[in-house]
Formats: C-alpha cells, sequence, structure tokens
C-alpha cells in the first residue's frame, strides 16, 4: 500500500509539472509574438487625426503648412505614400496624405523659378473626401447647386473635347480654391446636381478671380 500511494503521488506531480510547462510555453509564444509584431513595427494606414477637422486653405492644409518642404511635411504623417496626379495632357508626382474620410495630395513644385520656398515646397494640393473642410469650418459641397449657396460662382462650359480635364468652379467667397466636377455624360451648361469631386489649390500664387468677384 505505501508503493502505491508513492506511486500515485509522483504520477501526480509529473502531471502538475507537465502541465505548468505547456501553460508556460503557449503564454512564451503568445509573448513572443507580440513582441516580434512590435518589434517589427507597421506603417498605420491613415494620416494622424487633424484636430479642428481637415480644413484646406491656401496656407495650411488640415496640419500641413501649406508651403513647407516635402521632408517637412512627411514627418508629420507616416503613412505618406506615393502617387501619381493626372491632369489628362499632364501628370507629375505627388505624395499622398490619406486620413479616415479624405485624401490629400502634394505635388512637388515643377518649376525652375526661384522663389523664398524651399526647392521641395508643393506647386499645388489637390483634396477630396467626405470630410474636407473649407476654410470656414463648411463642408465641402456635394454638387455644384450646394457650392452656389456660398455666393458668386464660376463654372466652366462643359466642353468636352480631347485632353480636356473636366469643368471646374470657383466661389468669389473661396478664391484660391478650384472645385472640380464631373461633368460626365451632361450637358455643356452643367445642371446644379454635378458632382464636386475634389478640389485643387496652387499654393505658390495666389489665385483672383479679378473683377468678376466686386461688387
Amino acid at each position: 500500500m505505501h508503493t502505491s500511494l508513492v506511486a500515485i503521488a509522483s504520477a501526480a506531480t509529473v502531471a502538475t509539472v507537465l502541465s505548468s510547462c505547456a501553460r508556460s510555453d503557449r503564454a512564451e509564444a503568445a509573448s513572443g509574438g507580440a513582441h516580434s509584431a512590435a518589434d517589427a513595427g507597421t506603417t498605420p494606414a491613415t494620416c494622424p487625426p487633424a484636430p479642428g477637422g481637415i480644413v484646406v486653405s491656401f496656407d495650411k492644409l488640415a496640419y500641413f503648412p501649406a508651403r513647407a518642404g516635402m521632408s517637412e511635411l512627411e514627418g508629420l504623417c507616416p503613412a505618406v505614400d506615393d502617387t501619381l496626379y493626372d491632369a489628362v495632357g499632364w501628370q507629375a508626382n505627388g505624395r499622398k496624405f490619406p486620413f479616415v474620410g479624405a485624401v490629400l495630395v502634394a505635388i512637388p513644385h515643377q518649376g525652375n523659378s526661384p522663389d523664398s520656398l524651399p526647392g521641395d515646397a508643393p506647386e499645388m494640393w489637390t483634396a477630396a473626401g467626405d470630410s474636407v473642410r473649407l476654410p470656414g469650418g463648411q463642408l465641402l459641397p456635394k454638387t455644384l447647386g450646394a457650392l452656389r449657396t456660398f455666393g458668386k460662382t464660376l463654372v466652366d462650359k462643359n466642353e468636352g473635347y480631347d485632353d480636356w480635364n473636366g469643368p471646374d468652379a470657383r466661389s468669389c467667397r473661396f478664391p484660391e480654391i478650384i472645385f472640380k466636377l464631373n461633368g460626365d455624360g451632361l450637358p455643356k451648361t452643367l445642371p446644379e446636381s454635378a458632382r464636386v469631386i475634389s478640389i485643387e489649390i496652387n499654393v505658390r500664387r495666389r489665385d483672383e478671380l479679378g473683377t468678376y468677384c466686386r461688387p
């Protein structure tokens, strides 16, 4: 009887040790996987949120200074990526900054004329998405009719010729912003339902609408 009790106790001890080792191995494997992912690091899919929203203007877009050097801009968002700006007859490499609900694109300077800005400062910016906001904080209008509610608006004819980049609209309230419209399948005189698909801002020169916007 004494021998049997010793054998049972020994078996229980071995089982306890094996169970403990198994738990330890599982915990170590899980911990090791977490450390491996952390050590490897991952590039975030989107830029950090912009305090106050993704507001675009001649001087600033979200938290990006409009005319800062490209290296400074890229340092503000690790999710930056390459993209191609295509204006039908003209293409340029750009840097894309994705946000939740919006995408901003900086197009590097294309000219050779010297100025006071960094050589790699953007020539222009584009912005698209449901979260883009105008300088007053208003969301980017979805249609030409909604854009007109901001006041006097200048609209291109929907010409549709070869190498044409589509119709634009300009608002006297936001003269530096070009509103790109989708004229596909629409008449030459665009209806109020024509969609606003994106905006562009030339940040190396302040665009004016001249006499059109004067009282």
